[in-house]
């Protein structure tokens, strides 16, 4: 993995946490783990990567077609996950999630596997 594909990962993740309009500290702390644990991001990178922090990221979700198939399926657990961290999923949540698994390009069978653990 690279710095770039590092740096779209949190994207999306942040983008998921803050898909209902605010930042909870729980779905900050998780997107902060992520961001100290990515060697792959040089300085520059995780300082963009840390802006997610502070406002939602502008994010073009076909980006995520670029990114290998195993790593795609983590990023659609990882964001069905952190829309949970808070304790609620909100409609614009489940808008975020529905845009995201549409252009992931994921097999059926996945989708259902992850659906069905995060239920």
């Amino acid at each position: 993995m690279d710095s770039l594909d590092s740096l779209l990962i949190v994207r999306v993740w942040a983008a998921a946490a803050w898909a209902d309009g605010h930042l909870d500290p729980a779905e900050a702390a998780a997107i902060r783990r992520l961001i100290e644990a990515s060697t792959e991001l040089n300085a520059a990178r995780r300082r963009e990567a840390m802006a997610c922090l502070r406002a939602a990221p502008s994010l073009d979700l076909t980006e995520v077609k670029r990114l290998r198939s195993d790593w795609r399926e983590g990023i659609y657990r990882a964001a069905r996950t952190i829309s949970r961290l808070d304790g609620k999923v909100t409609g614009d949540e489940v808008s975020f999630l529905a845009r995201l698994r549409a252009v992931l390009d994921l097999d059926e069978a996945i989708l259902k596997r992850i659906e069905s653990e995060s239920a």
